[in-house]
């Protein structure tokens, strides 16, 4: 356990139940699993305040591991072995990030399970498997008069700019992008990587992106980005070559930490701080 988000010295509390659906770990979204998914009787719990890089061991139910290697055995068996969910429940004040499967072994979760088999005691260890992270959050999160990008729950941002006033047939020599960081609304560990992933949307409906570039900050609280792929960007919005469903934000390092970026939208009551296009353009002859 690596991570937390505003209370280190707060409460991690959360119950195991059993998955009884099989889901694609790969397309897998908060809005497809519901309490249909998994079953209402706790397999296991923990409630503590686990101290960084420190190991917590959960007692998990006998007859779940017993199922798990009976399935494994026979897939016909009866109880399928579908995972387990780890649910926070009412007593949890924090939110604290543990190492997954994409890290050194000496790290990653593994269920150790001790049985006898034909009166011979023996130890079977399970460290490979696949998960899925699900979180999610309302509006009413976020500051008035601002946006948020942050890791580790992958919270995501995009900018819309009307570029009506763009004559249609120029070249377009330079655009820079400004937006501002308000530092006393985020939470930022010293160490972070705080660049932001500037990409186009190209769909409406699912905001896929492409065409990446980097900005940097220019001051403690200044983003400004100027580079030919972003030029390119709003070429090709101007050309009608790409559809102008703006420009997608995300945390560099958004899997990493739970890094809370608050940044001063386009309704902020201080002008200056609002995000800001500037375009350089030559006309065609």
């Amino acid at each position: 356990m690596i991570i937390f988000f505003q209370n280190e010295t707060g409460l991690t509390s959360f119950n195991i139940y059993q998955m009884n659906t099989n889901l694609n770990y790969s397309t897998i979204t908060f809005d497809s699993v519901s309490s249909a998914n998994y079953g209402n009787i706790s397999q296991g719990n923990y409630s503590g305040t686990p101290a960084d890089t420190q190991q917590i061991n959960i007692t998990l139910n006998n007859q779940l591991a017993k199922d798990w290697l009976e399935y494994a055995a026979d897939t016909g068996y009866s109880v399928k072995n579908y995972g387990i969910i780890l649910l926070p429940n009412a007593g949890s004040n924090t939110i604290k990030g543990f190492y997954s499967f994409n890290n050194p072994t000496d790290l990653i979760p593994f269920v150790t399970i001790i049985f006898t088999k034909n009166g011979t005691l023996d130890t079977a260890v399970l460290n490979i498997s696949e998960y899925a992270t699900l979180s999610d959050a309302p509006p009413t999160i976020i500051p008035a008069d601002r946006f948020v990008l942050q890791s580790g729950v992958a919270y995501r941002n995009v900018l819309n700019f009307d570029l009506a006033k763009l004559p249609p047939n120029v070249i377009i020599n330079n655009v820079t992008l400004t937006f501002t960081l308000d530092n006393s609304s985020s939470f930022i560990s010293p160490t972070t990587d705080k660049r932001v992933v500037i990409g186009a949307v190209v769909d409406s409906t699912t905001k896929d992106d492409s065409l990446f570039v980097d900005a940097f900050q220019t001051d403690s609280m200044t983003y400004t980005l100027s580079s030919t792929s972003l030029n390119a960007i709003f070429q090709r919005w101007n050309s009608g070559v790409l559809t102008n469903y703006g420009l997608s934000m995300k945390n560099y390092y958004e899997t990493q930490n739970l890094d809370y970026f608050v940044f001063y939208s386009p309704s902020a009551t201080e002008i200056s701080y609002r995000p800001r296009i500037k375009i350089t353009y030559t006309t065609r002859d």
